[in-house]
């Protein structure tokens, strides 16, 4: 879903909680996860998988909105030939292996395009995107559409409904990537172990964990009167007793 991002504290130098061994890094804005994916690529050498799970499917192509917009300021009628020009002139600019060519364009990254950039820089080989609006049919990824019923839930039934399954990992390493906006309820994180299989074991084999506050959508879709920030600490904790478990 668009929207404009900006260079914040917690943009740029994303909140890093530690609960075990497992690093959660919290950005505001949802596209400057790819700083934070890109950084792990430069560690590792090796483009990884992503688990996203969040109210939209932002997986709209990179910088598809800008050079719509440059396309159509300057000839409506040839929008189709212009747009991809301007998409491939800011890839051009981006060195995968140097985040700062990477910062200097995340002005014109709208906050649901980041993912299909990731893929585009070699970030991510495949992206598995758990939501509740769209179904897209991409020839790269995979899109699981949350029932409504289910709008904000981390149980078993909600991963079953979408059609996502653990066996979609197998024997490979991952990113769990979670976006506040999908939560609209308190009673999102009443945790029972024997209903949270699923998301137990996102959360224990992720190689990192990326959350997004997206204030303005959280705010816009909750469902009833509590805080970004209670969301926040509602999600940290939850993660914390899932990764103290021993079960």
């Amino acid at each position: 879903m668009p929207g404009e991002g900006s260079a914040t504290k917690n943009n740029l130098n994303p909140t890093v909680v530690t609960l075990g061994n497992k690093k959660i890094r919290v950005v505001d804005d949802h596209q400057f996860a790819l700083l934070v994916w890109g950084k792990l690529f430069q560690e590792t050498g090796k483009p990884t998988i992503l688990v996203s799970i969040d109210y939209h499917p932002d997986t709209n192509p990179p910088f598809w909105l800008y050079a719509f917009q440059k396309s159509m300021a300057i000839d409506s009628d040839r929008e189709e030939i212009l747009l991809p020009k301007f998409q491939n002139k800011i890839m051009a600019s981006m060195d995968p292996l140097n985040l700062e060519t990477i910062k200097a364009v995340m002005g014109q990254m709208q906050n649901d395009e980041h993912i299909n950039t990731a893929m585009a820089l070699g970030y991510l080989k495949d992206y598995h995107m758990i939501n509740c609006m769209e179904k897209h049919q991409y020839p790269l990824g995979h899109h699981y559409l949350v029932a409504k019923k289910d709008f904000g839930s981390l149980e078993d039934k909600m991963f079953e409904g979408a059609e996502f399954s653990m066996k979609a990992l197998e024997h490979e390493g991952y990113l769990l990537d979670i976006d506040l906006d999908y939560f609209s309820s308190m009673d999102n994180f009443k945790y029972n172990p024997e209903k949270f299989n699923v998301f137990k074991n996102l959360v224990r084999g992720a190689s990192l964990i990326t959350v997004a506050r997206s204030k303005t959508y959280f705010d816009y879709l909750k469902k009833e009167n509590f805080t970004i920030e209670s969301c926040e600490e509602k999600l940290m904790a939850l993660l914390e007793k899932i990764l103290k478990e021993k079960d």
